[in-house]
């Protein structure tokens, strides 16, 4: 019965048995003294009369046409019964002389495995890595398809090569320790250089396997270029030598295995002092700020447990000279493909010279901002005269205004009191002419009154603001200004006086807004004369906002004038002061959360005062 696992050797040249495995002289029944003596072709039925035919089958083989060769015979033993089998002869010399290896196999078992054969051959010859089997003196015996386009020699080359060739850093005088090792090992990897057909040398990384098959041993090497890894490696090496920041890593255990030499120049302390040392225990030592390691602590347990990255964390550490210094961390960790933490990697950055620029910054806030006190309080002090200036002036020009507003009424009574003198003289005085002559002049000292207890409105200070009609606070005011603008002809207008909108306001703060924005309309149409002046009032509510519009006909605003026409002190009156739009534009800023717009519309200027609409809600409360 002949198995799979026949190996015998014979002589290429006189066909005689040179050496045969145990399974051989099992199946064929002799002794292996006799096999010795005996012929390959006394043991194949087909051949045993015609050797020359037996020489002719293996030509192809003996003059390196083909590397391997296969076919099918009868193979009997001692028992003289034939066996089918499929034989593999591979050709090789040593030291001159020339033999054919034979590899016997059951057809039945070959064929049971052959698919399976089929597709390792197919994935080891197409496998995008470098792999070689090497026997035990360092021949090549097979190489696959990258090999081949790698190294640039055709397989056929390479099966006649050894690996000192290819890999100047394993001469053949060194081979046997190499064998010795991998043998004991079972597996090595290690880093090496193989060299081209064109003489180019590049680095590889090479995981050689031992593989025992049956008498046979084979060092199975795959290689992969690491060129690009190698060049990578350099330029990120250049990169750290010339970038001011600590590199460090962890195992999963949290255990460091490497940190950058740069500890040394920005910390003043060897790596060498770190490397091995557990990461939880060194951020728990003295070595760390104690306000500091909780936050650490929490960032790196955090990172165990969540994955991805943790950033900027800030703290202090203690350099080579017992001095605290200020070190930025970052730290993420390396997934393997079971998504478990294989690596913690961290970068360390130095922001001392930050953290005292910083401590500076906060000093020169903090004085700053005692600055800033004092000129808001000194701001606020100014303000206040201003204020107090610009009503004062607004006082005298209300005082003109009621001048106005009763020289007509004075005039009347005037004219009553002699009507009554005129009727004593000529004894026509009775009591219906007196009590008519008393009604005139108590309506027109009840209108009197009325002006003034408006002027003591217009003069009160007070604070508050409160929800207002804003059409009565604009028919108050039209009331002190009517008469000055009936003496000088300028036709006042309110366009709807019937109007409910509301607004939160300070009553008399606006009144005096009011009353600066038409006594400047009043002046611009005097001092351009012109003819049938008139000023319009109206109230608006476009979007979010009540407005109050004041516009008139005397001609608009100069463009360089608009851009600074609520700047303090400036005036284009010639005895003016320039505080009263600056002044009621910071009042209607600052107490009524308003502002004063202008520009110019038609044949004049228009002044706007927004006010924040009231919603709903806030009318219900």
């Amino acid at each position: 019965m002949t198995t799979s696992g026949e190996l015998y050797l014979f002589n290429a040249d006189n066909l005689r048995f040179c050496w045969l495995n145990q399974q051989a002289i099992q199946d064929l029944g002799y002794s292996r003294q006799q096999l010795l003596a005996m012929r390959v072709t006394d043991i194949y039925p087909e051949f045993t009369a015609n050797t020359a035919s037996f020489v002719e089958k293996l030509s192809p083989l003996l003059t390196r046409k083909l590397s391997e060769l296969r076919f099918e015979t009868l193979q009997q033993g001692k028992d003289l019964h034939p066996v089918r089998v499929m034989l593999k002869f591979e050709l090789f010399n040593d030291d001159g002389r020339r033999f054919i290896h034979v590899q016997v196999e059951n057809p039945k078992i070959l064929e049971s495995h052959q698919q399976q054969l089929q597709m390792t051959q197919f994935v080891m010859d197409n496998v995008s890595i470098a792999v070689y089997w090497l026997d035990q003196h360092g021949r090549v015996r097979y190489a696959n398809r990258s090999a081949c386009q790698t190294l640039g020699y055709s397989q056929q080359e390479l099966l006649s090569l050894t690996v000192d060739v290819i890999d100047p850093l394993h001469p053949l005088n060194q081979w046997r320790e190499h064998w010795q090792a991998l043998k004991r090992e079972g597996a090595l990897v290690f880093e090496s250089r193989h060299k081209t057909k064109n003489g180019r040398v590049f680095p590889v990384k090479v995981l050689a396997n031992y593989l025992h098959v049956g008498d046979l041993e084979y060092n199975v090497a795959f290689a992969r270029d690491i060129s690009q890894t190698k060049q990578l490696e350099a330029r990120l090496g250049s990169l750290l030598s010339v970038v001011n920041v600590i590199i460090w890593s962890a195992n999963a255990d949290g255990q460091i295995d490497y940190v950058s030499p740069q500890i040394n120049e920005i910390l003043g302390l060897p790596a060498d002092d770190f490397v091995g040392m557990n990461l939880q225990g060194l951020i728990q030592s003295d070595r760390f700020h104690r306000r500091d390691r909780t936050r650490l602590l929490t960032g790196f347990r955090t990172l165990l447990k969540h994955g991805g990255s943790v950033r900027n964390l800030q703290y202090r550490i203690k350099n080579a000279d017992g001095q605290w210094q200020w070190m930025a961390l970052s730290m993420s960790v390396i997934l393997d493909c079971n998504q478990s933490i294989q690596q913690v990697v961290g970068a360390t950055h130095d922001i001392n010279l930050q953290k005292q620029e910083e401590a500076h910054l906060l000093n020169l806030n903090a004085e700053l901002d005692q600055r800033v006190q004092q000129e808001l309080v000194r701001n606020e002090k100014t303000n206040l005269l201003l204020q107090r200036q610009a009503r004062l002036v607004a006082m005298g020009e209300m005082i003109g205004n009621i001048a106005h507003q009763w020289r007509q009424p004075l005039n009347a009574l005037a004219i009553i009191l002699l009507n009554v003198e005129d009727a004593l003289a000529h004894g026509e005085i009775h009591d219906g002419s007196v009590r008519q002559a008393l009604g005139r002049s108590q309506e027109i000292l009840s209108d009197m009154s009325r002006t003034i207890d408006e002027f003591r409105g217009f003069l009160k200070n007070e604070q508050f603001v409160s929800e207002t009609v804003l059409a009565e606070v604009i028919l108050n005011s039209l009331r002190l200004l009517q008469a000055a603008m009936d003496y000088h002809h300028i036709k006042l207008v309110f366009i709807n006086p019937e109007c409910a909108l509301t607004a939160t306001v300070n009553s008399g703060e606006l009144s005096q807004a009011l009353l600066c924005l038409i006594n400047n309309a009043k002046e611009q149409i005097l001092q351009r004369k012109i003819q049938n002046g008139e000023i319009t009032i109206s109230i608006e509510q476009p979007a979010d906002w009540t407005e109050i519009r004041i516009s008139d006909n005397a001609g608009g605003i100069s463009e360089a004038n608009l851009q600074k026409i609520f700047d303090p002190y400036f005036t284009t009156k010639p005895d003016g002061i320039g505080l009263g739009l600056y002044i009621s534009n910071l009042t209607i800023q600052q107490t009524m959360n308003g502002r004063i717009e202008v520009k110019n519309c038609d044949d004049g200027a228009q002044f706007s005062i927004y006010l924040p609409k009231i919603s709903a809600r806030e009318h219900l409360l």
